[in-house]
């Protein structure tokens, strides 16, 4: 599993590596398709369709999802509702505390998968 190193408004920094936002799915870090994101919702504070199937595979046993530095990132019905039936454990939080959770969740050997919003 990556460790989250720490976060700032706007970056993410992940095993030493800077990102703006990031899907963490296993041991993959990818960046998240912020221009496809605000093609579609205006914005970057939605999640996209593309992104949950993302953060179900796997399965995980906790999917955690940093929700930006002001908590600004629409979480939306479809993810919680989708993690419930298949019995995934859902942490939404403030960025900074959703990283705590993730690398908790890591260090005791849980699959985790995230998405870390890093503005608003």
């Amino acid at each position: 599993m990556p460790h989250i190193d720490s976060t700032k408004f706007g970056e993410v920094t992940v095993g030493k590596i800077r990102y703006r936002q990031v899907i963490i799915t296993g041991d993959t870090v990818t960046e998240r398709e912020y221009d496809r994101l605000v093609g579609i919702f205006g914005t970057s504070h939605r999640i996209g369709d593309w992104e949950i199937e993302e953060l179900l595979k796997g399965p995980p046993d906790t999917i955690v999802i940093g929700t930006g530095q002001e908590g600004r990132l629409d979480v939306g019905p479809e993810l919680p509702a989708r993690a419930r039936d298949k019995k995934i454990e859902l942490v939404t939080a403030l960025t900074p505390e959703a990283i705590k959770a993730y690398n908790a969740k890591a260090r005791e050997g849980r699959r985790v998968n995230a998405l870390i919003h890093t503005t608003c």
